[in-house]
């Protein structure tokens, strides 16, 4: 008599570590504080800013806000390129793109907690959540800043000659754009990625990055901040009218202020020195108290902006698990 087939032996659930366990509930924490971080920084600049909203038509404040959403995509777009570019070709192709605008988007959050570098952190700690290596998301998250850098300044040349004079220092940011030309260079960047590969013990680029990635970065940069500075020129209507002369004035001044608050890493996302140069640009044709009120309020539809990218990102990512399942 045959002996009866024994049930197969149910797979194993490993229990996680202690130390998994620890970094999943600082993930969360993080994930949790730079939310709140965001959202304080829309209620806090509400009592500063609701006199404009109020006094604005409709139309300017709500085109201003949907015109800020393409450049954050744009930004987006440029991070996922560069990413996809430094990947091999058999890792990037199983990586659902929905995955990698949660990670950019959710991580750049964190510059709403004072000390910039939590942006790269919650990045990194998201994309190895995702099966990436935090080296390969953090390698990424650098160059993209680095491309952001050398498109505001050659944007920011729009606005130099008259904010130059009233504000001498921003020509020092200049010395910064030989040094990014040069990074962008892609045997330079190649060299650089992966020497910071080296550091975190990871192996080296299977592939050079290729000219083509670096230059489609930059004219996403640059995409990036033309919307950015359409949003700025529809809020300063209000006080000024569209006049087409001040477009690209706006659009370069706003792309230098975003550059400044690169360099106050310490303010959280640059607040304070980004509005300080917006609002030098926007007193030149308004008041100074008009130009400080649109400036925080450029600001605070910043942070809107955001937190509803992240939250369409979030919507895709379920939809595309639902329509998988």
């Amino acid at each position: 008599m045959s002996q009866p087939e024994s049930a197969p032996e149910a797979p194993r659930v490993v229990p996680a570590t202690k130390r998994q366990g620890i970094l999943d509930f600082a993930r969360r924490a993080l994930l949790v504080l730079v939310f709140v971080a965001a959202a304080y920084a829309i209620f806090s600049q509400w009592p500063e800013v609701k006199a404009t909203v109020f006094a604005m038509a409709w139309w300017q404040w709500t085109a201003a806000l949907i015109l800020l959403v393409p450049g954050v995509l744009l930004g987006m777009m440029m991070w996922r390129v560069i990413l996809l570019g430094i990947l091999d070709s058999d890792h990037s192709a199983g990586i659902h793109r929905g995955g990698l605008n949660k990670i950019y988007l959710v991580g750049q959050l964190g510059k709403y907690v004072p000390g910039s570098v939590w942006a790269f952190v919650l990045q990194m700690e998201l994309g190895r959540k995702q099966g990436l290596g935090r080296a390969q998301v953090f390698v990424a998250s650098l160059i993209s800043t680095g491309i952001t850098v050398g498109a505001s300044l050659v944007v920011g040349a729009l606005a130099l000659p008259a904010l130059g004079d009233k504000e001498p220092a921003l020509r020092w940011l200049y010395v910064l754009l030989p040094v990014v030309i040069l990074a962008m260079h892609p045997r330079v960047v190649t060299l650089l990625v992966n020497l910071v590969l080296k550091i975190f013990r990871r192996a080296p680029l299977p592939t050079p990055i290729r000219a083509k990635i670096m230059i489609q970065s930059f004219i996403l940069g640059v995409g990036m901040y033309a919307f950015f500075g359409i949003h700025l020129w529809l809020l300063s209507s209000h006080e000024s009218g569209l006049e087409f002369s001040t477009l690209f004035f706006l659009t370069g001044a706003l792309a230098l202020g975003m550059t400044t608050g690169v360099v106050a890493f310490l303010l959280p996302a640059g607040i304070g020195a980004r509005e300080a140069i917006v609002g030098l640009a926007l007193a030149s044709f308004m008041t100074v108290g008009a130009a400080t009120a649109i400036a925080l309020l450029s600001r605070l539809l910043f942070t809107v902006a955001d937190l509803l990218c992240v939250g369409a990102a979030f919507l895709a990512k379920k939809k595309h698990v639902g329509d998988l399942s």
